[in-house]
């Protein structure tokens, strides 16, 4: 995996901010950047995607370990960030869907903020950690019951200090339908995209890395845990116009999907096929063109925030950690959005900086998973996290990315459908041995032919079989 090492000027900070005095000394308690962003794909240019453009992300990599081989629990917001927020699974949280309350679950645990909360940090959020419902699509879950202000010192809006946003010039629609249908279709309704005409300052996920920025120059007493949740690249894909000036649409490369794709696939494994029959070509290049330029705008941000952590006087003793929730489909396989247990929609982007414990610009390709992340972040600052955690800590591996580490990751979609991935194979079970996917990463790395059943292949799928059956402490190493 290729790695670009250059980070291009984040410019003068808005707002007049005054360059904050260095309070912790390097013995000290570390600080924390956490850093969010949803519906993310590997589609970055540090993990060799040739046409996007994300200088900022990829410095993060320079200065630590890309993980190319972390998976979410989960493909699907809500589940994903309740284990990766509690340091459990789903089948322990009984998180599977976005219109749960997590915190029925998870009320006797303590949560990864509040864990850093007791051990004397002050923690921060601006943006989104924890999954919230919306009335529109949840109305049996009202919103004050997936309230998480008790968990963090303080919650900062993004609009703090700002004015009210203008409105935006209007968006490209996935199908030519009547207002009325939009209205009434959410799926046809979210599937829109375009330039807003506005700045960065004027978008939701611009005036929260401002915030960032804010909270960054501040003088404060303890140790800082920063959560910063951008918005994007959920959909609708909206962002200001010169992100979309960045790509021409004519030059995005379409996904490769064989005519008999469906033919190799369990049923259950067909997702988001019927929501996009009326693709065209055409359309399909929009849609890609405006989720690239979204990255590139959250990019954006995230420099800000990155120069502005420079600017503290702070980097040399901050950990920071850049996630996405899980990944999406372009596309790929006919798919499009999440939920599947393809690669694309399993493989999450993993960056970790910790000054004096990471090398600088190295890639693990070890399998590691989203529910790792509590634990890491206790040991790395120096703390023992709570002993009930279903995660392994990462710090070993990111000291050395080359240690021999677990077997395999995992990732579960409802109660029938589970995947592992190991450094060459995905075995995907529905059910039954018999609804299966096997690929061989090594030769196929776009999961295109399911292998299952194939007796050439018996030995490793009757190796993986059992690897699924002894769950995820079976895969632990040593």
């Amino acid at each position: 995996m290729k790695r670009r090492t250059f980070l291009q000027s984040a410019g003068t900070l808005a707002g007049g901010a005054t360059l904050a005095a260095r309070t912790n000394a390097a013995t000290q308690s570390p600080d924390v950047l956490f850093i969010a962003v949803e519906d993310l794909k590997t589609s970055l240019s540090c993990y060799d995607n040739p046409v996007v453009q994300t200088p900022h992300i990829d410095s993060i990599a320079d200065r630590g370990v890309l993980f190319a081989n972390a998976a979410c629990q989960y493909p699907l917001c809500n589940p994903s960030r309740s284990s990766l927020m509690s340091g459990l699974r789903p089948d322990s949280t009984k998180v599977y869907g976005n219109c749960e309350d997590w915190r029925a679950y998870l009320r006797n645990h303590t949560l990864l903020p509040a864990f850093f909360k007791d051990q004397g940090y002050d923690v921060l959020r601006c943006g989104k950690m924890f999954h919230k419902n919306t009335a529109r699509t949840c109305k049996e879950t009202p919103l004050l019951a997936l309230d998480d202000t008790p968990y963090w010192t303080r919650i900062i809006s993004e609009h703090e200090g700002f004015g009210r946003i203008p409105k935006m010039r209007p968006p490209t629609y996935l199908y030519d339908v009547p207002p009325e249908e939009r209205e009434r279709n959410y799926t046809t309704r979210a599937w829109t995209w375009g330039p807003t005409g506005r700045d960065d300052l004027e978008e939701q996920d611009g005036r929260l890395a401002e915030q960032g920025v804010r909270a960054l120059m501040q003088k404060r007493d303890k140790p800082l845990f920063l959560a910063l949740g951008f918005h994007r690249i959920h959909l609708p894909l909206y962002a200001p116009d010169k992100y979309f000036d960045m790509y021409n649409v004519d030059d995005i490369p379409l996904p490769y999907v064989p005519a008999d794709a469906l033919g190799q696939m369990p049923k259950e494994a067909r997702y988001k096929l019927d929501d996009h029959r009326e693709f065209t070509d055409a359309k399909r290049r929009e849609a890609i063109r405006a989720y690239y330029a979204c990255c590139s705008f959250i990019d954006a941000g995230i420099g800000r925030v990155l120069q502005a952590l420079e600017d503290s006087g702070r980097a040399d003793n901050t950990i920071i950690v850049f996630w996405g929730d899980h990944g999406y489909h372009l596309g790929e396989h006919g798919q499009w959005q999440k939920s599947t247990l393809f690669e694309e929609a399993v493989r999450v982007p993993l960056i970790i900086s910790a000054p004096g414990v990471t090398p600088q610009g190295a890639v693990c390709n070890r399998p590691v998973e989203l529910v790792d992340m509590y634990p890491t972040l206790a040991e790395l600052c120096g703390f023992t996290p709570p002993d009930d955690l279903e995660g392994l800590s990462m710090k070993p591996v990111l000291r050395n990315p080359n240690l021999p580490w677990k077997k395999a990751n995992f990732c579960q979609n409802g109660s029938q459908g589970r995947s592992l991935r190991t450094e060459r194979w995905r075995y995907t079970e529905w059910g039954r041995p018999d609804r299966a996917e096997l690929y061989d990463h090594e030769n196929d790395p776009g999961e295109l032919n399911n292998l299952a059943g194939n007796p050439v292949h018996k030995s490793i799928q009757n190796e993986l079989r059992a690897l699924m059956r002894g769950g995820w402490k079976a895969a632990l190493p040593g």
